[in-house]
């Protein structure tokens, strides 16, 4: 296995750990909106909070979850025009792309490195039937962008280096696409 293999085998182990967070926030929420309804219809006692838990465990599964998708080749492909390119150039415009993604995911997460701190700061609540502090939600947002940035990193010298890169759309064939 190539340089590039082992650190694309090691961030892939790091993000289906995350990935398998995101599954338990989901499961936490299922249960939590089930028990919620029922308790509500059964006894007219809903559960406080449900959905300001809701609003911030569906940021974090999102945000756990984002890198994991990049990583997998998960993410929406439009390949109408680059699909007839040759592959040189499918090739550099897929390291472009990668490369693009790196640098807006790298500004996102300076913004919410920013955002985060500012909310530790100010001691930022979540305010309803329920209080808790927000600022471990934005810093989770925080990683989830950093982890994207760094997958789109990993990407772009994957195809650099000629690496087969999960949707990265190098050599799309049009029968494997969904």
């Amino acid at each position: 296995m190539s340089g590039y293999g082992r650190i694309r085998a090691v961030v892939g182990r790091v993000f289906n750990g995350a990935g398998i967070a995101a599954g338990g926030v989901t499961f936490f929420m299922m249960v939590l909106v089930v028990a919620n309804a029922l308790l509500r219809f059964a006894v007219n006692m809903p559960i406080a909070g449900t959905l300001e838990i809701t609003e911030s465990s569906l940021t974090i599964l999102i945000f756990l979850s984002l890198a994991l998708t990049q990583y997998e080749g998960g993410h929406i492909h439009v390949v109408l025009v680059t699909q007839n390119f040759p592959p040189v150039l499918r090739r550099v415009v897929a390291f472009l792309a990668m490369g693009l993604g790196f640098v807006f995911f790298a500004w996102a997460s300076v913004a919410a490195w920013e955002f985060a701190m500012k909310s530790l700061a100010i001691g930022e609540q979540q305010w309803g039937a329920i209080q808790y502090p927000l600022y471990p939600v934005k810093f989770v947002i925080f990683g989830g962008l950093v982890a994207l940035a760094g997958q789109f990193a990993i990407d772009a010298l994957g195809v650099a280096l000629g690496e087969d890169v999960p949707g990265a759309a190098t050599d799309p064939d049009p029968e494997e696409m969904e």
